[in-house]
């Protein structure tokens, strides 16, 4: 026991720490994750590093980041360790090392990242550090924003429901005819509810967004479908102050829209107290801040509540959703009313503004020619706007198979380059890379066996080129295999998983639309292989988070055979069923 705790005691005894090559002079270290660099940042204080060291990353205060960056840029702080939210118009010249502790996701980002070292042309040092395992995770997450074609088709059957819903807004007195096989009429406004999309469609916000910024980039000197005007409160709540609503109708004309498109909330309706009174419960409940909530409820002329964008519409072709915020803002201001803008994720809209050939393109047929819109459940697609998703959906698997291969190609260039052996010569030879005027060092300094492989591989690379092979060893290791189809165990293991998340999904809680993606359902077939699929391969959906998924025993488990196979394989389960 005692040479045991003599052992213990010299281990627990502080080694040294010897000088290495970024000893001296201002360093930046890259992790993946936030909380990595809050980790690797109190282990380097914690070594005794000199100079200082500060974190810096996307989800850090304002006033944290600027505070960190101006430790570093000053030189109050030797290292800075960060995420690759770091660095965008950084120039600080004296940087004199870049190290990875993870794998970048492309060539381009790494070379864009240890570009940042070496700016005054003095030698700089790039190290990366990467785990074999940070290569499987990359792979997983090049898929990432991968959607079924069933997701697609629900995104723009919310889309074609929004458009009809503009254009049953426009008066009969505008001499319109709907029916028409071509209309002619101005652009309008409709607001796309991000929360409620998100959850018909368990696509990420981000996704949807890309899809309709794909569709703006469609546009052509003939065709124009529609543009991207950005996000905006679109839920609005007012409580009238001075007068009723009859009454400031014959002062104001966003008075007569929001009689028009608003519903009211409050309880003194004698014809409808039951729905007001619900619908005051509920609004209480989600929202807060209001004259009716601070207890004025009984003083108040009426609380209404209403869309920006659809009280824009009803007040004439001409009108923007600006010119509503303005208005309300002025009623305030005269104390008319008082105003409550839904700022939460609830309330948010992707602002899109419809073009005429947008119109004709994604009005809907109603089935059975019903007239209510609230009331129609299936609505049909038109050959042109499916021929749209499939154009959609091949340029996201065009984009994915790249992002998959820019991933491949980074870990292969990591690879040979740690395989290039190295003499102790070159252990002590600075290594030099100048990216950015251009100017050739070599004649000065004598380039290291890896620099050339590296410089090799990225030339190849760029050039669309197989890369060299000077080193037939070091030849990356294929870990990312193909699901083995031919074998009876693999699926029927495969099978098992496949019931047991079934089964966990159906009890999960999922939004009941009638227009939105279900899992159970055999007409989401393509849906249903991709969720499960991503939950195999550990990614997140909005229906399946990496926070309530990350703890289950199926989550990533599949991550060792490629995705496509993943899916493909679990296609054929059900087909075997």
């Amino acid at each position: 026991m005692k040479d045991k705790k003599d052992g213990d005691d010299k281990r627990s005894k502080k080694l040294p720490i010897e000088e290495g090559c970024l000893s001296k002079g201002s360093v930046i270290v890259y992790v993946w994750r936030q909380k990595d660099t809050e980790i690797v940042a109190e282990q380097l204080n914690g070594a005794g590093i000199q100079g200082g060291v500060v974190c810096y990353h996307g989800g850090m205060d304002s006033n944290d980041r600027s505070r960190a960056q101006s430790k570093f840029l000053r030189g109050k702080a030797r290292i800075c360790v960060a995420t690759v939210a770091f660095g965008l118009g950084i120039n600080k010249p004296d940087i004199e090392g870049v190290i990875h502790l993870c794998l970048p996701p492309s060539p381009e980002h790494y070379l864009q990242e240890i570009g940042r070292a070496g700016r005054d042309g003095r030698p700089a040092k790039a190290i990366a550090l990467p785990l074999e395992e940070e290569f499987v995770s990359r792979h997983s997450l090049a898929h990432s924003d991968r959607s079924s074609r069933d997701q697609l088709d629900i995104i723009f059957s919310s889309l074609q429901r929004l458009v009809d819903e503009a254009l049953d807004d426009i008066p009969p007195e505008a001499g319109v005819d709907l029916n028409a096989d071509k209309l002619f009429i101005d652009d309008i406004h409709v607001a796309m509810p991000v929360t409620q999309t998100v959850d018909a469609s368990d696509c990420k916000e981000e996704s949807i967004e890309t899809i309709f910024s794909l569709l703006e980039e469609e546009s052509s000197s003939s065709t124009s479908f529609l543009s991207v005007e950005g996000y905006l409160p679109d839920s609005a709540t007012i409580t009238l102050k001075k007068r009723n609503i009859d009454k400031l109708e014959k002062y104001e004309q966003i008075a007569q829209s929001i009689t028009k498109c608003g519903i009211r909330v409050d309880a003194q309706d004698e014809q409808s107290n039951n729905t007001a009174n619900n619908s005051s419960n509920k609004y209480q409940g989600d929202f807060g801040g209001t004259a009716m909530e601070k207890g004025f409820f009984a003083y108040s002329f009426g609380t209404y509540k209403f869309s920006i964008v659809r009280c824009a519409r009803c007040m004439g072709p001409n009108i923007e959703p600006r010119h509503v915020y303005a208005a309300l803002r002025r009623l305030q201001s005269n104390g008319e009313l008082e105003l409550t803008l839904d700022t939460t994720a609830n309330g948010r809209a992707l602002h899109l503004k419809i073009k005429q050939d947008g119109m004709n393109m994604f009005r809907t047929r109603r089935v059975n020619d019903s007239t209510d819109i609230q009331d129609q459940e299936e609505m049909e697609i038109s050959d042109d706007v499916n021929a749209i998703i499939t154009k959609l959906s091949t340029q996201f698997h065009a984009k994915e198979k790249v992002s998959v291969g820019k991933v491949e190609s980074m870990y292969e260039i990591m690879h040979q380059v740690s395989c290039q052996p190295t003499s102790k010569e070159e252990k002590d030879m600075d290594v030099e890379e100048d990216e950015d005027d251009g100017t050739d060092l070599s004649s000065q300094v004598k380039k290291s066996s890896r620099l050339v492989v590296f410089q090799k591989m990225v030339q190849a690379y760029f050039s669309n080129t197989p890369p060299p092979q000077d080193n037939a060893s070091a030849k990356a290791p294929q870990i990312i295999k193909e699901f083995p189809f031919h074998k009876a165990r693999p699926m029927a293991c495969l099978s098992a998983d496949v019931s047991m998340l079934m089964q966990v999904l159906s009890t999960r809680r999922q939004e009941h639309m009638a227009m939105a993606v279900h899992i159970n359902e055999p007409n989401f077939a393509d849906y249903r292989n991709l969720c499960l699929a991503k939950i195999l391969h550990s990614i997140d959906a909005p229906r399946a988070p990496i926070l309530q998924w990350y703890s289950h025993g199926l989550w990533g488990k599949y991550r060792n055979y490629s995705f496509s196979s993943v899916v493909l394989a679990i296609k054929k389960t059900f087909d075997n069923e």
